[in-house]
């Protein structure tokens, strides 16, 4: 009986842990998914980021948004920026099968690592 009374408060110790860690990975949306991301830190923030988006859709993409989230080795989450890509006048839309880059500032402080969620595709028409 002892045993389980032990269990039981192992258990409810530990749940507010486990539903409070994050799983964070790059996630993508309607075919176009982030394939890298790098910061650049100065003074201990993160002055801006770069990121790679892929399109394995079969349409062209003409516009992108996306959310950073902005962590540091602890996984402690430092910030969150929204993110915007579009295509126009000198900028050529994203054929299928091929990549884009886009440098973002974001001003985080003590954000070492990024993690992308794109939110909307709009593909051209």
């Amino acid at each position: 009986m002892k045993m389980k009374k032990i269990l039981f408060t192992f258990l409810l110790l530990a749940l507010p842990f486990a539903l409070t860690a994050q799983n964070f990975k790059h996630k993508g949306k309607s075919g176009i998914v982030p394939v890298s991301t790098n910061t650049q830190s100065v003074f201990g923030r993160s002055i801006g980021y770069y990121v790679k988006f892929k399109n394995n859709s079969n349409k062209k993409v003409d516009g992108l948004k996306w959310k950073a989230t902005f962590t540091n080795n602890f996984g402690e989450i430092l910030g969150v920026r929204e993110g915007v890509w579009q295509s126009g006048n000198f900028i050529s839309p994203i054929a299928p099968g091929t990549t884009t880059e886009e440098i973002e500032s974001s001003w985080v402080k003590g954000g070492l690592k990024i993690w992308i969620t794109i939110t909307d595709v709009h593909f051209a028409e």
